[in-house]
């Protein structure tokens, strides 16, 4: 592609993808999930300069109805080989897009961007028969100019990272893990700030989770650049508000449903943005 991948695009021979090009609008990411390329009609549906969209964050910048974690696993999943549905939007806006993502491959095995081709809709609803009509046609067009998916999914092995939980004052913690305190053999639960950074010696954990206000006279901010330092850690802050459990990590703020699957969820976004 050493014209680049929009070029390929647009000039390719396929009537098809310079059809979906034409009428739809078009997202290029890179493999760190920023945004190098779009074509006008995505400028003129997200409202959006092009200085607001290039070099930006997807996943940063655009927000969908399950969350930012489950929008950006879509992203972990393309970069990992597998297409798929995306469904995403500005919260100041009522505009949805809701078409694709498709790796796209340069040559070896690694995608060398993402391709995502959507539609825009004012309404809320779109049936799973048109969006998966959507993604075949999509698909094929893409192979017919060479920009191909794999014809194998990539199925990341079951990953269990070793999870350090420190007790915070309110008791969250030990009530949202307790069954997979019990159940797994790699999470364990610190009672205090000082017995983490001991426990840690003994678990090299990949994960901390707890609370801005834990159990103990050191501070989560101390805490969490000491395990960064030794072992590399992402510590992970939880809060519960109402109905909603928050994630903050730094950069990120998520908030998920809390709900018997919470738990679940959480492994998810650990295992595709951590581990």
């Amino acid at each position: 592609m050493k014209a680049g991948l929009l070029a390929d695009i647009i000039l390719g021979e396929s009537p098809h993808l310079k059809g979906l090009v034409r009428h739809f609008n078009l997202l290029v990411l890179n493999p760190s999930g920023k945004i190098t390329g779009f074509n006008t009609h995505f400028i003129k549906n997200s409202g959006k300069s092009e200085n607001q969209l290039i070099h930006q964050n997807f996943a940063k910048l655009f927000d969908s109805d399950e969350g930012k974690a489950e929008l950006m696993q879509c992203v972990k999943r393309a970069l990992k080989g597998q297409p798929g549905s995306i469904t995403f939007g500005l919260t100041e806006s009522n505009i949805t897009f809701k078409g694709v993502i498709l790796p796209v491959y340069d040559s070896g095995n690694t995608p060398a961007n993402l391709i995502l081709i959507t539609k825009e809709e004012h309404t809320t609803f779109v049936s799973d028969i048109e969006l998966d009509d959507f993604w075949n046609l999509a698909s094929k067009m893409m192979e017919e100019v060479g920009v191909t998916t794999h014809d194998q999914t990539i199925m990341d092995k079951l990953k269990n990272p070793n999870i350090l939980l420190i007790e915070d004052r309110k008791g969250l913690i030990a009530k949202l893990f307790q069954n997979l305190i019990k159940s797994n053999k790699n999470v364990i639960l610190a009672p205090t700030t000082e017995a983490a950074l001991l426990m840690a010696e003994s678990l090299l954990p990949q994960v901390v989770i707890t609370t801005a206000d834990p159990i103990g006279t050191n501070l989560i901010g101390t805490v969490a650049d000491e395990l960064k330092k030794k072992f590399n850690s992402s510590t992970i802050c939880l809060t519960a508000n109402g109905n909603e459990i928050r994630i903050e990590d730094g950069w990120l703020d998520i908030h998920i449903k809390n709900q018997p699957d919470s738990v679940r969820k959480i492994l998810d976004l650990i295992n595709q943005l951590y581990w």
